[in-house]
Formats: structure tokens, sequence, C-alpha cells
């Protein structure tokens, strides 16, 4: 029993303080952490997770000053989330995941998200609540980004966005432009659906005058990106009688449209279209125009 109560030092793990999320954040210039702790002493209805914040000049000395600010030593094996910044570029997506990677070891199932715009004003308040949100919001909109998606591509890497309103944004982060928060099922789910995050599109659009549930999968052939949705539910908010799945379509195809001219302007490519165009016509050929094709089946 001892040893599956054990972290890799041999010491219990009811001895040590259990990291279940690292969220990373911005204040005034200074880089602040806060890690959400397993609460092992709590009754069984009480909050479960506890927090442990700090400042520093640079994201690994805040984690270390936060590691440090702890009674006893810190165990990684359990950490299943962490946030980065709102404001966060790039280049400190590939630092911080690094120094994941690095520092705290993280469970293979770890999950990224970025925090929502609106500013975090007390980690103790809202830390342990922001964590559970995320927790909940993978599991309800069936979205994913794991550690290993932040290095997976050399230009550009795609992360969901924590929305403290609901739903989720998605949060593409070009090497060579600046960072573009897609908002809502016509952008945040389709990119996140194009960058293989999610299979589920499920909210409103066309200025929420209706709404989407459907499973969602997408292939390419030759200069068409092909979106299937199964299990297609469309009802109308306000009552009309319009034409909802050509109103889907329209809305998808013009945010499509939208979101490939401003990665195509960064040199970016975070659905994967170079790849599908190298299959089709070789590489270094791609054709002028790509589309959006939307078929219910």
């Amino acid at each position: 029993m001892s040893l599956l109560l054990s972290g890799c030092g041999g010491q219990a793990l009811s001895q040590r303080e259990i990291v279940r999320g690292v969220l990373f954040d911005r204040q005034n210039g200074d880089y602040s952490v806060c890690l959400v702790l397993a609460d092992q002493n709590a009754e069984e209805t009480a909050q479960a997770n506890k927090v442990a914040c700090a400042l520093g000049d640079t994201p690994a000395q805040a984690l270390q000053n936060a590691e440090q600010s702890l009674p006893g030593s810190v165990y990684y094996g359990l950490l299943d989330l962490a946030a980065l910044p709102a404001d966060v570029d790039w280049q400190m997506a590939r630092e911080l995941g690094m120094l994941l990677y690095e520092n705290a070891q993280p469970a293979p199932e770890l999950s990224v998200f970025v925090l929502d715009t609106r500013p975090v004003n007390s980690w103790a308040r809202e830390g342990a609540q922001l964590y559970q949100g995320m927790k909940s919001l993978e599991d309800t909109a069936r979205v994913h980004c794991g550690l290993q998606q932040l290095f997976a591509q050399e230009d550009v890497c795609a992360v969901p966005g924590y929305a403290a309103e609901g739903g989720y944004d998605l949060v593409l982060l070009p090497r060579d432009g600046p960072s573009v928060r897609c908002r809502g099922l016509e952008e945040a789910q389709l990119a996140a659906v194009l960058c293989g995050q999610t299979t589920h599109l499920q909210g409103t659009y066309a200025d929420g005058s209706a709404s989407c549930r459907a499973r969602a999968n997408v292939t390419v052939q030759n200069g068409t990106v092909q979106l299937h949705l199964r299990e297609v539910e469309l009802r109308s908010l306000y009552g009309g009688e319009g034409d909802l799945e050509a109103l889907l379509c329209q809305s998808l195809q013009r945010a499509f449209g939208a979101l490939n001219y401003r990665m195509q302007a960064a040199g970016a490519d975070p659905f994967h279209l170079r790849f599908w165009q190298a299959c089709s016509y070789g590489p270094g050929t791609v054709p002028e125009r790509i589309t959006l094709e939307v078929t219910f089946e």
C-alpha cells in the first residue's frame, strides 16, 4: 500500500503538496502563478482544493516562490491542468510549456487553457474556482489541448480560451504575427474542429438567432476543406422560418475565410492546410483559394 501512495521519492503522498493545476498570469509587469493543490485535510463536504500563489520577475521565479511558500514538498505527478496568461503570445506559450516540461514534469493527460480576458483580482478567491471552471468546460464542451500541442508546429499553436460568460474561445498564436482570440461557434468552435481539438459544435450562430448541436470532423480534397456534420440539431431562437442549414453554412464559410486570411498573412498554418495541399498537389504547391464546404450527413 505504501508504494501506491508514494511519489517518486518514496515519501507518502499524504505528506506532500499535490498540485492539480498551475495557473500563470501577468500583473503590473510581474509574473504571477497560482498552484491549485489538493486539500487533503478538507472534509468531504468542503472545498477539495486550496491554493498557493506568488509573484516573480520570471515565470520560473514565480513558480519557485509559490513552491517555497508551502510547508511540504511539491508533487506534480497528478497535475492535470495548466493555464496561460490572457495576453500570451507564441514565444511565451513555448516558454511556459518548456517550464512545465522541465520543472513540473506533468502527467501526460495535462490540459492547457488560456485565461479569460477578465483580470484575475485575487488568486486566493478565484484560483480554485477558475481551475474547476476550466475542468468543467473541458468535460462539457469536449475540447482538449494537450501540453505537447504547444510544440506540434513551428509557426503557430492554438489553445482553448476560458470564457467566464460561457462556452470557450480559441486563441491562435502565430509565431510571426499578433494573437487572434476567436469567439463563438462560427469562429472558436470551427477553429477547434479544424485544429483537431474537438469533434463537437454546440452553441448559437448568426448573431444568436439560431442554435446548433452537432458532431463534426474534417477532410480535405484538393482546394476544399470539407466539414462533415452528423447528428445535427438546429433550432431557430426567434421563431423564424428561414433555412437554418443554409444560414449555418454561410456563417461558417464567412468565419473560415476570415480566419484563413489572417493566418496566411501571419505565415501560419494552424489548420494543417499545407500538409493536405502537399498531399494533393505536391510539396510547395498551394491553390490560390481554399474554400470550406459544409455537408450534413
